[in-house]
């Protein structure tokens, strides 16, 4: 796989150890220590949700095994591990500290303690390089009901802005109410020069790329639902906003990758970056993703300009993006 090397869209919370999951649940008494793993795996991969948005709740899972700060150092240092193993020279983790606060841990302790375990994985994996962005979550009917703990984020994340955080997001399951309702959230963001990346038009109405764009994004997670209607595509390919693609966490459990709209935006021209988003829950990874999207037509020269557009979109220096370049073997930048 050799442009699979680039990770820009990967939850921390969906990407965890399961072992190391396992262990830390029965040390901290998430579950019971009868609990045998075979047991433990089937709680993590428990399925049968009515809805979709009840399905998000499987996330309240690991997030319970990382409350500690010891947690979630270990959470991420054990992910970079994976990722070293597979190859990976550059990833974006990314976190929502509003979520790692009921042991207490305040937003910005628990943001520290991620980076915490970034810097060990840094001394023990130096071929790989790892930044962390913190999200915004949606939670209810709209912007409104968590507005308050969204704003602490982005505080949170203006005072550790630097080598390690890099960025903000915004996540969860996609609500329906009035998607503008979160445009003072990036408004502040961009009064403490804070980049960001916002989830829209994955699980929700495709025209919150629309929303996305006019909230000055600087990427979109997903966005794969622009292609249900012309005037949404033509604005993600005349923008060029970079597009974090997450194909296997999209196909859901059935995995008909030829279903998936990626084709249509790579043909219409839409700036794809691919990514796995949560390697534990989605059983894949990014050497998988292109695997599979090379097994339905994807060429090497498609996949090749994919990672291209990874590098120019990631949320780091220049001068790290002109070692990715040359680790990747990429000329003309």
């Amino acid at each position: 796989m050799k442009y699979a090397k680039i990770e820009l869209h990967l939850h921390l919370d969906g990407s965890i150890d399961l072992v190391w999951g396992y262990k830390t649940a029965l040390k901290r008494r998430v579950i019971d220590e009868k609990t045998t793993f075979e047991q433990y795996y089937s709680m993590m991969y428990k399925n049968d949700y009515p809805t979709r948005e009840e399905r998000m709740k499987k996330f309240d899972f690991p997030c319970a095994v990382m409350q500690e700060k010891e947690d979630l150092s270990d959470s991420v240092y054990y992910l970079a591990k994976r990722l070293n193993e597979l190859g990976l020279i550059y990833a974006e983790v990314r976190f929502a500290p509003q979520q790692h606060t009921l042991a207490g841990c305040n937003q910005k302790e628990a943001i520290l303690a991620v980076v915490e375990g970034i810097k060990r994985a840094e001394r023990d994996f130096p071929d790989l390089t790892i930044k962390l962005i913190n999200c915004l979550m949606h939670k209810g009917k709209d912007a409104d009901v968590n507005m308050k703990e969204n704003m602490e984020t982005v505080e949170a994340t203006r005072e550790t802005l630097g080598k390690y955080v890099v960025a903000l997001d915004l996540a969860g399951y996609e609500n329906t109410g009035d998607f503008m309702k979160y445009a003072p959230l990036f408004e502040k963001a961009r009064e403490y020069g804070i980049p960001y990346t916002i989830h829209a038009g994955e699980m929700g109405d495709g025209s919150h790329v629309l929303d996305a764009l006019k909230m000055k994004a600087y990427r979109i997670g997903h966005g794969i639902n622009c292609v249900d209607h012309p005037d949404w595509l033509k604005a993600m390919v005349e923008s060029q906003i970079p597009m974090e693609v997450c194909v296997s966490s999209n196909c859901g459990d059935g995995r008909n990758y030829a279903a998936h709209p990626i084709m249509k935006m790579l043909e219409a021209g839409c700036n794809i970056t691919l990514n796995s988003d949560n390697m534990m829950f989605s059983r894949t990874n990014i050497l998988n993703e292109h695997a599979q999207l090379r097994s339905i037509g994807v060429t090497e020269e498609q996949l090749r300009q994919c990672m291209e557009n990874a590098v120019n979109a990631a949320f780091c220096d220049e001068e790290t993006k002109i070692q990715l370049r040359k680790k990747l073997g990429i000329e003309g930048f």
